[in-house]
């Protein structure tokens, strides 16, 4: 997985740009390939890194660079501050692996994306002019020489596939987000400024959002459909003035590309969806599906799914989220399939990976995905099953989490199965019984009906009592009581229900928190 690819480290420099990375030591100059990039912490092993680009979290040593050459490791990547970085270049040179810093406000999850992103999407494109472009960067560069501006390339998504890293040209606040979160961050003004220039033969301005630099767009079409579009952004300098006929000479150098990465991400995308699918579902060669993955058909694994808190996700919304998963469990090298599958989004992950990291990376995932797609999401994670065969008993106990987690009865927005049995049992309860009036009858009926004819407050004084466990002065301090006042209460209520009896006090209990006057703002 971590293979060197077509990728060399001069184009993972000039893609990323100073303002990324910084190169401290070269021993094997600009020309060697590399490959994926993994987070990696110091004190793990070192197998599997053939050509990586390793991003090196901690503070790391000599040692580790010695390890790293050993290892076949391409680059490693440190942060400023963390060790020396005079003795790390000289480790680096001895040991034959590149060394880049990174900047310290680069988060390694988003580092590992932009690595990610550009490994994905470089590809030769058609010539733009006399200069042959040997990549979607490449092209991005050489439109932002000629026109004088910034450039970035973008699918109908609004994912930024590239950006030009030219020295000395200005981005805003909004390219710089676009880029570190790989899509043009949400604005009201999006659909309105996009779809003017999807509608236009030739390059538009857009001079919206009001507060950031105007830019001049321009869509990518084959043979009639819209593929994307390329975008060049005006600072304090005019633009070229024949900026239009070079963003439609890269428009049309870019399409094919474009066209290649949306059919081969398709396809890919969708033969993947349907292995997990497979495996989901415990559908066909289960144990060659797993392999394809990943995955040891013989280990533990949990199944993690995505959604909506309050809507029924779309296709578009189910296969992006389970991309952020993908990217995120593979940047922390946890062993995982995702994808999407009905409408949802799925995660097969190794149980070597259920630790406290689990629910922290896809809380990470769920808070992303709002200003993407809107809305808020959660996260059900099933409980743990031997092998991959047992992966849809998970799979349906995640999906039973995460109903429980966009339910009434819980507020969390990851939770596991475990966790949450109390909540699934109340809906399943509620369900049960919303149809019948036994919800509102007796015992609740009685004090409700009481409340109403006499204006007393009998049903707020008997959730909070409950809610504090029947303890009387702290039930009367939240109501601003004195506790004999509350025992005068429930002596009045006695008279109308029994509640020394248990089973009134657990039916009680019951329909007053599926009534939702339990609720701390009941």
């Amino acid at each position: 997985m971590t293979a060197r690819g077509r990728v060399t480290l001069g184009v993972l420099l000039d893609s990323l740009g100073p303002e990324m990375v910084r190169p401290l030591a070269l021993p094997g100059g600009r020309e060697p390939l590399i490959g994926t990039p993994v987070i990696y912490d110091p004190e793990e092993a070192m197998t599997g890194l053939e050509g990586a680009v390793l991003l090196a979290t901690g503070r790391p040593s000599a040692e580790v660079l010695a390890r790293a050459g050993e290892a076949g490791v391409a680059v490693v990547v440190v942060k400023p501050g963390t060790s020396d970085p005079e003795t790390l270049a000289e480790a680096a040179d001895a040991a034959g692996t590149a060394l880049l810093a990174a900047t310290p406000d680069l988060s390694w999850g988003q580092l590992y994306t932009l690595i990610d992103t550009l490994l994905a999407v470089v590809a030769p494109v058609e010539e733009l002019g006399d200069v042959r472009a040997a990549d979607l960067f490449a092209l991005a560069n050489q439109v932002a020489v000629r026109v004088g501006g910034a450039v970035a390339i973008e699918d109908l998504a609004m994912r930024v596939l590239a950006y030009s890293t030219v020295e000395g040209q200005r981005i805003d606040d909004l390219r710089r987000e676009g880029i570190l979160g790989r899509r043009v961050p949400e604005h009201p003004t999006n659909a309105e400024e996009y779809a003017a220039v999807l509608r236009a033969e030739d390059a538009v301005w857009s001079y919206e959002p009001r507060e950031y630099c105007p830019r001049l767009g321009i869509a990518i079409r084959a043979r009639g459909e819209a593929l994307g579009t390329i975008w060049v952004l005006k600072a304090e300098k005019p633009l070229a003035a024949d900026a239009e006929e070079v963003l439609a000479e890269a428009a049309r150098a870019a399409a094919p590309h474009l066209a290649r990465i949306n059919l081969a991400a398709d396809e890919a995308r969708r033969r993947r969806d349907e292995c997990l699918g497979g495996l989901l579902r415990g559908v066909g060669p289960v144990r060659e599906l797993a392999t394809s993955f990943g995955l040891l058909p013989e280990e533990p694994v949990v199944v993690v799914t995505v959604g909506p808190h309050s809507r029924t996700a779309d296709a578009f919304a189910a296969t992006h989220t389970g991309d952020l998963l993908r990217t995120a469990y593979a940047a922390y090298r946890m062993r995982a399939a995702s994808g999407a599958v009905d409408g949802r989004a799925y995660a097969i992950v190794a149980a070597d990976s259920v630790t406290p990291l689990l629910r922290r990376i896809t809380a990470g995932v769920l808070a992303r995905i709002p200003d993407r797609l809107g809305g808020q999401w959660r996260a059900g994670i099933g409980r743990v099953v031997p092998s991959v065969e047992l992966a849809p008993a998970s799979a349906r106990q995640a999906e039973e989490a995460l109903r429980a987690l966009c339910g009434p009865y819980a507020q969390a927005e990851v939770g596991h199965h475990e966790e949450l049995s109390a909540a699934l049992f109340l809906m399943d309860v509620d369900a049960a019984v919303r149809a019948r009036p036994s919800l509102y009858g007796e015992p609740l009926g009685v004090v409700a009906a009481h409340d109403a004819r006499h204006g007393t407050h009998y049903v707020r004084s008997l959730c909070v009592w409950v809610a504090a466990h029947y303890d009387v002065p702290r039930a009367a301090d939240t109501l601003s009581l004195h506790p004999n006042t509350l025992r005068y209460r429930l002596r009045k209520i006695g008279e109308l229900i029994d509640l020394d009896d248990p089973d009134t006090r657990l039916v009680l209990a019951l329909q007053l928190r599926l009534s939702g006057a339990a609720k701390p703002d009941g």
